[in-house]
């Protein structure tokens, strides 16, 4: 005759030793979750996890404070403390979702990091297969490796191709080129021998001399082109006292 308890006792253990196998890792394919507690649901991929999350996906990781995920839709919500590495990306903010595998969203003082130049905003959303970030909000900033920045309502910022478009309000600060300008709308062409277009309202300003258009474009090299209604103010530089002039020959 079978004993009942001892059956149940047996299958009561079984289920425990899979639970705390659970709390401390997920290996899901190539979607792996660890956490300090976990939470998974095998049937439906549904899980949770709280404390010292980090979840790997792909040539991806993300860590976070706590998380909801699906591994077999390869989504979900990182929340606290949040940092995201995919590739030669780093990302940092609040809260981070992953859309799909493609489409990622970051929210609460957002940092996007690539090749030393800083995306700063309320809100990126992020697209893996283009390496396309866009800011949501009324405010973004990108910062150069030399520490200039362009500041403006919005940026889309082709990563892959280093192209950033800014809207609604740019200003640009280069205290390595002893620069500032403003416009309504600007295109940054991040590269060793890029430039900046100001489109609408264009305004810049170096070493004293400042010129103004409808479309100006500031090199990497200093040199501006104007165009539409140019206006340009030049300071010429102080010229250093000449030598005093040899003494006139004795008469």
């Amino acid at each position: 005759m079978i004993d009942k308890k001892k059956v149940l006792l047996m299958l009561a253990t079984a289920a425990i030793s899979c639970s705390v196998a659970a709390t401390a890792f997920a290996a899901l394919g190539k979607f792996n979750v660890k956490a300090d507690e976990l939470e998974y649901d095998m049937q439906t991929g549904q899980g949770k996890g709280k404390g010292h999350v980090v979840i790997v996906q792909d040539d991806g990781k993300a860590t976070a404070n706590y998380a909801t995920f699906n591994s077999k839709t390869k989504t979900g919500t990182l929340i606290g403390n949040v940092m995201v590495y995919k590739e030669d990306v780093q990302i940092t903010c609040g809260e981070f979702t992953m859309n799909n595998e493609d489409h990622m969203s970051a929210l609460g003082g957002v940092i996007v990091i690539k090749e030393g130049k800083k995306l700063e905003a309320d809100k990126v959303d992020y697209y893996k297969s283009t390496e396309f970030a866009e800011t949501m909000g009324n405010w973004a900033r990108l910062t150069d490796t030399d520490g200039s920045t362009l500041n403006a309502g919005k940026i889309d910022y082709d990563m892959k191709n280093g192209i950033a478009n800014a809207y609604n309000g740019v200003n640009i600060d280069s205290p390595a080129r002893k620069l500032t300008a403003t416009a309504d709308k600007a295109i940054y062409e991040t590269k060793a021998n890029g430039y900046v277009e100001l489109i609408g309202n264009a305004h810049a300003t170096q070493d004293g001399n400042s010129v103004t258009g409808d479309k100006l474009r500031l090199t990497n090299s200093n040199v501006a082109v104007a165009d539409g209604n140019v206006k340009i103010i030049y300071v010429p530089e102080e010229q250093p006292a000449k030598a005093t002039e040899e003494k006139q020959d004795l008469a």
